[in-house]
């Protein structure tokens, strides 16, 4: 038997008998010290799976007892208890924010509830913007002080309950100056739950009404944004909270194929559509509503309050044909949802910003900071009037109209692309409307003092950025020296500015000839500079040299400009098979070259003004080296091929051929190798080899000799290019070489158009097999002396060759082999398993955490 007991400061007579009979007892550590429960009977309670576990492994008739905080039933353990299966009896109490809501005769019947332990504290930030009444259950760094500086500047009051239920418990009513005087002073005591108010609790406002259901609560009007807020609260790249607003059964189906279609679970919200939509306004970044557009319109009229910070909202029709983004578009990522619902629904997406609309891209969503007029000069861009676009460095632009340009005539606006502020920036047309891009180019450099608060360090980043005249938000890198990777006061900075922390090991900056080295800092550190070497190290220009204070110092680079080239796979031809990084590289590109067959294939990806290079087989090098060429004057080049760029395709060739200058991404596609033993089942599930039968450019007798490998080795072996018009003996002559080490009755299977409508599939054997069924859009695949034929529940025939895991004992080959544990086999000790890298980390935890000055 399993009891639950809730617990409020009271150790009740029922709690102590129970836990007087029970073989364990589970409880937070100052529980079961109050009720004296004995070592070996104790489970401490944290995190609730390894009680789960040790409950598990009790005999069924054991008597469990656990004792947890207010009511076990409201974010509590029961939850996760009978998830696992487990049935307990639940003797509840009030909860921690039903006993505050209490201490001040305050109905909380129409309140909002968040655990920061589940939702975590931004949930609750942004629930107390759109509620006046919210309690929220506090974790370590998740309490008092987040919640003040996430709604600074609202007015809010904050009821803070202290050791709750207890002897000793305090209750305090701040405004918001008091709560941060009471941050200040450090003034708390755990555990602690707040009350966070749009009224005082003596307001006769503050009462709210009796709601129809849990959560329908009048909001107040909209409230001013919290400073540098944005889609994600907490400006990280987590994966977006959506939530679905669902009250008819047509709406739950649409929301669970969206959910499906999305690979994620979104929030639902059932039940009376005001008080979901409120209540989801405030805990999620995208919302979808399957309410009528002018339904919705209506209810969230009163919450928006700025683009940068309203979440994104998606309405979706009760027959689920049309997904329409009503709010957030661009900033909320709506536009991009709405895509994602219509093909998961069969439907249309109805995106009415103009910018979609005529495939231009945002100037508010290239990823970039701005500053400016930008509806002034999209404006412009739409209305097909000539833009002038003044680019300092030759940083790479996405595909704009061909009325932006460089060399616009007569611009009527412009467009400046500068890591410089805009007071700083290259002059452009004085009087025109002006958006000022900043392309993310600079790193900064800094070293510090061990124990350096945020504080100081973002006062001389931030001196030393203005005095240099430059954008804090072309910043893209934080750098210092490995010792400082733990270091709290630079990477709250990184996660203030929103980029990457990078420190690099003592040899590296060393070996960096930065200007201005200390003798001092070497001692300590290894390297006489951190700041400028860091910077160098980056590969970026030293364009501000090392600023001090007694500290830490700070050095800027400038990341040369270089245009990109993406070597793009296409996959084997079918469009679901196109993956998304590399659909985004060709919407990007401004410069698009491939194979004309290729290039067809993805023409409708394409944006408007982009310049388009096809052509015919046999001109490899040529469109090679035209690709290269348009990155290197600083365009964002597509580069695409078939399949996967590094296999027979157009990877090697490009790096082959120099790439110094430009910036290279490979983006990978589904080879042909692998669409078709997806098409034939499993024919690669063990080691096999792949082996292009082609000697224009290879000789023959090297591949004859990887085919005789591939025999001798007994791999499964796919042929690409195994025959033409013009070379008709390799095929047979490399199947002759397989029949010398496999048995006549070897699978053999020829696949023509793969995943496209033509497709065809022939199965056959080594001993049957003919050469005359192979064209140029084929591929063969000639089994292992293990691979077999087996059928499929509806009677198809699929190809296989087993991987003879222990656990199957030979289920398919036949072939039994002894069974072990990697737990008997002898392991490795960390000095030879992590070698260097090992002494390394722990030299620099050691340098790190021995307190002297790390400066540089």
């Amino acid at each position: 038997m399993i009891r639950v007991h809730g617990y409020l400061g009271t150790l009740t007579e029922a709690m102590n008998r129970d836990v007087a009979d029970s073989a364990l007892v589970v409880g937070g550590r100052r529980h079961l010290d109050a009720l004296g429960v004995p070592e070996d009977k104790r489970q401490v309670l944290g995190l609730i799976g390894p009680a789960i576990e040790r409950i598990q492994s009790l005999p069924t008739d054991s008597k469990v007892t656990v004792v947890a905080s207010g009511d076990p039933m409201f974010f509590g353990v029961v939850r996760r208890m009978r998830q696992a299966g487990l049935r307990p009896e639940v003797i509840t109490a009030p909860s921690s924010l039903q006993a505050a809501f209490a201490a001040i005769a305050l109905p909380w019947d129409d309140a909002q509830l968040v655990s920061s332990h589940t939702g975590g504290i931004e949930s609750a930030i942004r629930v107390a913007k759109v509620h006046p009444k919210v309690g929220v259950l506090t974790a370590p760094h998740k309490g008092l002080p987040e919640l003040v500086a996430g709604l600074a500047g609202l007015g809010r009051y904050y009821v803070v309950a202290e050791r709750i239920g207890e002897e000793n418990q305090r209750i305090r009513i701040l405004d918001e100056d008091a709560a941060r005087a009471v941050v200040d002073a450090e003034d708390l005591t755990s555990p602690y739950v707040v009350l966070v108010l749009a009224h005082h609790p003596d307001d006769p406002a503050e009462i709210g009404v009796s709601p129809e259901l849990v959560g329908d609560v009048n909001t107040p009007g909209p409230q001013d944004p919290t400073p540098g807020s944005d889609t994600n609260p907490d400006g990280s790249d987590r994966t977006p909270i959506i939530g679905q607003i669902i009250n008819t059964d047509a709406a739950i189906a649409h929301a669970e194929a969206i959910d499906k279609a999305l690979g994620v679970t979104t929030r639902k919200y059932p039940g009376p559509a005001t008080a979901g939509l409120v209540e989801a306004w405030g805990q999620c970044d995208l919302i979808v509503s399957h309410l009528a557009l002018g339904a919705t319109t209506r209810i969230i009229a009163p919450l928006l309050a700025s683009k940068k910070t309203d979440p994104g909202v998606v309405v979706v029709d009760e027959a689920g044909r049309f997904a329409i983004p009503l709010v957030g578009g661009h900033v909320g990522g709506a536009n991009g949802l709405a895509r994602q619902i219509s093909e998961a629904l069969g439907g249309t997406a109805v995106v009415s910003t103009a910018t979609d609309s005529l495939g231009v891209p945002a100037l508010d969503q290239l990823g970039w900071s701005y500053e400016g007029d930008v509806a002034g000069v999209t404006g412009a861009i739409i209305a097909g009037r000539p833009v002038a676009v003044v680019r300092e460095h030759r940083w790479p632009l996405p595909p704009l109209p061909r009325n932006v340009s460089e060399d616009a005539a007569s611009p009527v606006a412009q467009i400046i692309v500068t890591d410089r502020t805009a007071q700083s920036a290259p002059a452009g047309t004085d009087g025109l409307p002006t958006v000022v891009l900043h392309p993310r180019s600079l790193v900064v450099g800094m070293g510090c003092n061990s124990g350096t608060d945020v504080e100081a360090l973002r006062a001389l980043f931030d001196k030393t950025l203005a005095d240099a005249g430059l954008a804090v938000g072309s910043v893209s890198a934080l750098l210092s020296h490995e010792v400082k990777a733990g270091e709290l006061g630079l990477i709250k900075l990184a996660h203030q500015l929103g980029v990457e922390y990078r420190t690099y090991p003592a040899d590296v900056l060393a070996a960096q000839d930065a200007p201005n080295p200390s003798q001092v800092v070497a001692r300590e550190v290894g390297t006489g500079s951190v700041s400028e070497a860091s910077v160098l190290a980056a590969k970026a220009e030293l364009i501000v040299p090392k600023h001090k204070t007694s500290e830490a110092t700070c050095a800027v680079g400038r990341i040369p400009a270089r245009g990109h080239l993406a070597v793009v796979g296409l996959g084997p031809g079918s469009r679901d098979l196109l993956a998304p990084r590399a659909m985004k590289a060709i919407q990007d590109a401004t410069f698009v070259a491939g194979y004309a067959p290729y290039v067809r294939q993805i023409r409708d990806l394409v944006r408007p003004g982009v310049e388009i290079l096809a052509t015919k087989m046999g001109t490899e090098e040529e469109r090679t080296e035209a690709a290269i060429e348009a990155a290197r004057a600083g365009n964002n080049v597509a580069f695409v091929c078939g399949g996967d760029p590094a296999i027979y395709a157009m990877a090697s060739p490009t790096l082959e051929m120099g790439t110094d200058g430009i910036d290279v991404e490979i983006v990978p596609g589904i080879t042909a190798e692998l669409a078709i033993s997806a098409i034939l089942g499993a024919p690669l599930g063990h080691d096999h080899a792949t082996i292009s039968l082609s000697d224009l450019h290879t000789d023959w007798d090297l591949i004859l000799k990887r085919v005789h490998a591939a025999a001798e080795g007994d791999l499964v072996t796919t042929f690409y290019n195994p025959r033409s018009r013009t070379r008709t003996h390799q095929l047979p002559d490399a199947l002759a070489i397989m029949a010398e080490h496999r048995p006549p009755t070897t699978p053999v299977a020829m696949i023509s158009h793969a995943e496209r409508r033509q497709q065809e599939v022939i199965m056959s054997t080594l001993a049957e097999f003919k050469p005359e069924w192979v064209g140029m859009t084929a591929m063969v695949v000639v089994g292992s002396s293990t691979t077999k034929y087996v059928t499929s529940g509806d009677g198809r025939q699929m190809m296989v060759t087993p991987r003879d895991y222990h656990w199957m004992d030979g289920a398919i080959s036949a072939h039994s082999q002894k069974n072990y544990s990697h737990r008997d086999l002898p392991k490795a000790d960390d000095a030879s398993y992590f070698g260097q890298r090992k002494a390394r980390k722990d030299s620099a935890d050691e340098a790190g955490n021995d307190g002297r000055t790390q400066e540089g």
